[in-house]
């Protein structure tokens, strides 16, 4: 197996003089030895590779990145980055034993999963604020896509990336706490060919492959050839994830200043529903009669529930270097989601007994499509003392989505009545009434600039500006299906606004970065007040001071930062409105205050680890309405995270490695009103790995090994939801 290491100049000069030294007699025992057969005490190959060949979007040894093009659109180090970002590379990944994107930034400060058994959606809650989620820096999710939402499999992900605080000024709308990027696995020019058979917990069987490397001599055409096939059960009875994700990619670089990169992939998911309603009463608190409700239990019906989602993209990524000064890039995308949606879910207790569930029945589904174009021109340049990167871009986004909404009821008489403790399945689901069909086209223009200062060897200024179009027309189409009348509604929005990012870092002696930004974000707001006039978009704005932290000599990379983030013009009650009505106006207010604190290391012992502290408040400051002075559900104040992993380097035990590691969740609210708590949790996670010859990895991982069960959030005292119980997976790769 391959191993990468980022090396000082020392490093290199050690290792290159090594690897001359052992090559005589390395030479000298191959020519006895059969072809093709490792010759006993040889070393596995070694890559030994320049710290400064790393790149924004490609590979990491390890777990500490140093560059990231999220941030800025440019590839930069973290360390010339005034603002809070994370990285979490494949190999964290794979040590962890990562599934899903939520899974990925378990660790990470700032970000909260939803922390629920959840098939459907990884749904990211940056600084108190829903993230948008971005593939290779073009968006995937819209807010307003009801259950159509794709999920990217985390397999086909060479990084994942936070980026904290409004950063509407290179992305265009957003909610002011931050997005995510994913980063997709791209052709190398170096050979890797990995085979990985995976069983696990809930009957989970899973077999993936990545193949890579170039077509011709001249490694001018490279491929990249990524995929899964999965069939697995889940923590919830009657709920399946089967999945197959096949994503391939082909790089052409005719010259040394021209790249042109086809990413492409298709995933199917037949799924069911693993996330069930249940009451306060029985998860949170015990019932009256002091019972609780299973983890594992469900409450739809086998016969009528079904997830079944597929979803296809394609697009590029191109650059040219023009000379010195100028390069170009684009990055292009289509993708395609639709969806098939049926289920029942559970609305509370049927009596003051609490021994039995009300429910109700979904009937959803629809189709998304999604164009999204960036074309960027960076010039890099100087004037006088002063060095420049000054980036240039405009970007269009086109979605249109088509959905489908309809709720019913279930069995004779309609309330569909289950006894969570003793569930009888097969009850009849009545024809649903109406259903709701939104037809809906969103667009958006921008036009951007951001130039990158050096003013200094130590001092980098960086400000950028952006002005947005954004606008959207959705049709709502109510049909009563007993005689399919129908009621149409048709609502536009039309709205721009400019943004605007401003920051300061000083790189001081012993690897010390202290640097202070401040940013704005918009977000567009459907709907129109009392007097017929539209909303204008919700802002953001945010004040940041912090300090990256990379020690001369040591591959680790610390961040610590405090911030004060508003969110204004947020819809509170109108109070001069007419008795009956629910007119809203502008004038609310989300303020978010917080600390964060997060480290990578990654030493040449063995040792690898990342930690993470998140002391955050949030509050709405303004509003007409019950939730002043309120925090959202699912907020916690507190989270902490540790994983440590270590690697045997030498002796008879070389290449066993062992993780551990902890992670804490605040309590939370649980429901608008701030009426109840969730508790808190403390989750434990375990790995154990070991890595025979440079061939074969075996690898066993474990979440919440202690097996705790745990409400993971309430939205309301009849919607909460439990957590994952423990999940164990073996893994055997093979590589060659």
């Amino acid at each position: 197996m391959q191993r990468v290491f980022d090396c000082r100049r020392t490093e290199v000069r050690r290792a290159v003089v090594m690897l001359f030294a052992l090559a005589g007699s390395a030479h000298a025992q191959q020519q006895a030895a059969p072809a093709g057969q490792p010759v006993a005490g040889q070393l596995p190959e070694v890559t030994v590779r320049a710290a400064g060949s790393e790149t924004g979007i490609g590979p990491v040894g390890g777990y500490v990145a140093r560059r990231s093009v999220t941030a800025t659109k440019t590839d930069t180090p973290l360390s010339e980055t005034p603002q809070s970002i994370s990285v979490i590379t494949r190999e964290q990944m794979e040590d962890r034993g990562v599934q899903t994107v939520s899974e990925a930034f378990a660790y990470s400060a700032g970000v909260v999963g939803d922390n629920v058994v959840e098939s459907r959606y990884d749904k990211p809650v940056i600084r108190g604020f829903p993230a948008r989620q971005y593939l290779d820096g073009l968006y995937i999710n819209y807010y307003t896509s009801g259950y159509l939402m794709p999920r990217v499999d985390a397999y086909g992900l060479e990084r994942v990336e936070l980026l904290r605080g409004p950063s509407s000024v290179l992305y265009g709308a957003n909610a002011p706490g931050g997005l995510i990027n994913l980063v997709s696995k791209r052709p190398t020019a170096e050979t890797l060919r990995e085979v990985n058979v995976q069983y696990g917990s809930h009957n989970r069987k899973q077999a993936s492959f990545d193949l890579s490397g170039a077509v011709d001599s001249n490694q001018t055409v490279l491929y990249r050839l990524t995929g899964l096939f999965r069939k697995s059960d889940t923590q919830t009875d009657h709920a399946k994830d089967d999945r197959i994700f096949i994503a391939p990619a082909l790089t052409f670089r005719p010259s040394a200043d021209t790249t042109f990169t086809l990413l492409t992939h298709y995933q199917r998911d037949r799924q069911g529903t693993a996330i069930n309603f249940l009451p306060r009463e029985g998860t949170v608190i015990p019932t009256v009669n002091g019972r609780r409700i299973s983890s594992s239990f469900f409450t739809g019906e086998p016969g009528f529930n079904t997830f079944d989602r597929e979803e296809y993209a394609i697009g590029y990524a191109f650059e040219h270097r023009f000379n010195d000064t100028f390069r170009v890039r684009q990055n292009v995308r289509y993708m395609h989601s639709d969806l098939t949606y049926t289920g029942v879910y559970a609305v509370g207790w049927n009596s003051a007994a609490q021994q039995q569930l009300r429910r109700g029945s979904l009937d959803a589904g629809g189709k998304l499509d999604t164009i999204g174009v960036d074309t960027q021109l960076q010039a890099d340049f100087s004037t006088g003392p002063v060095r420049h990167k000054m980036l240039v871009g405009v970007d269009y986004q086109h979605g249109k989505f088509d959905d489908k909404q309809g709720f019913g009821t279930v069995g004779t008489p309609p309330l569909g009545l289950i006894d969570p403790w003793n569930p009888v399945y097969g009850a009849r689901i009545n024809p649903i009434a109406s259903y709701t069909n939104a037809e809906q086209t969103q667009r958006q223009l921008g036009v951007y600039f951001q130039d990158q200062m050096k003013l200094t060897e130590r001092l980098t200024f960086v400000a950028g500006g952006r002005k947005d179009w954004a606008s959207s027309d959705t049709t709502s189409t109510r049909i009563v299906t007993a005689t399919n009348a129908r009621t149409v509604t048709t609502t536009p929005i039309d709205q721009d606004d400019f943004t605007y990012r401003l920051g300061l870092l000083y790189q001081a002696p012993y690897g010390i970065t202290p640097y202070v930004s401040y940013s704005t974000s918009f977000q567009p707001q459907a709907g129109t007040d009392r007097q017929g006039s539209p909303f204008k978009p919700t802002t953001g704005k945010q004040t940041e001071l912090g300090v990256k932290f990379q020690p001369p000599g040591s591959n680790s990379f610390i961040t610590a930062a405090v911030y004060d983030l508003r969110q204004q013009d947020v819809l509170t009650p109108d109070p001069g409105r007419p008795a009956g009505t629910n007119f809203q106006i502008q004038t609310g207010e989300i303020r978010s205050r917080g600390f964060e604190l997060e480290g990578t290391m990654d030493f040449q012992n063995g040792f690898k680890a990342i930690g993470s502290y998140t002391l955050m408040n949030l509050e709405t400051t303004k509003s007409n309405g019950p939730d002043l002075g309120k925090t959202p559900t699912n907020r916690p104040r507190h989270t902490a995270a540790l994983w440590v992993d270590y690697t045997m380097r030498g002796g008879m035990l070389r290449g066993l490695g062992m993780g551990a590691g902890a992670r804490y969740i605040g309590s939370t609210w649980g429901d608008a009103a701030n009426t109840f708590k969730v508790s808190s949790v403390w989750l434990a996670d375990a790995a154990i790995h070991y890595t025979l010859d440079q061939h074969w990895r075996f690898a066993l991982t474990a979440t919440n090994l202690l097996d705790k069960e745990y409400v993971g959030q309430c939205g309301s005292a009849t919607t909460c939801y439990y957590g994952y119980r423990r999940n164990i997976l073996a893994t055997a790769t093979y590589r060659w």
